[in-house]
């Protein structure tokens, strides 16, 4: 789930990227700034969104 996280989070970052490039005339440092802020966090929040609905109940079971 983490590989498929990043590499959603990469594409999201890399259209941002281009958008913020081509649209708004940022620099190409600037774009790939964006670019990699963009995708550490849309990776990273998927990542922790799909921990949390994970049960983590450790108690132990009466036989």
């Amino acid at each position: 789930m983490a590989i498929f996280s990043f590499l959603i989070g990469c594409t999201i970052g890399l259209a941002c990227a281009v958008v913020g490039w081509l649209g708004f005339d940022m620099s190409l440092l600037a774009a790939f700034g964006l670019y990699l802020s963009v995708s550490l966090l849309v990776g990273m929040a998927l990542i922790l969104a799909s921990l949390h609905t994970l049960d983590h109940d450790c108690t132990e079971v009466d036989a």
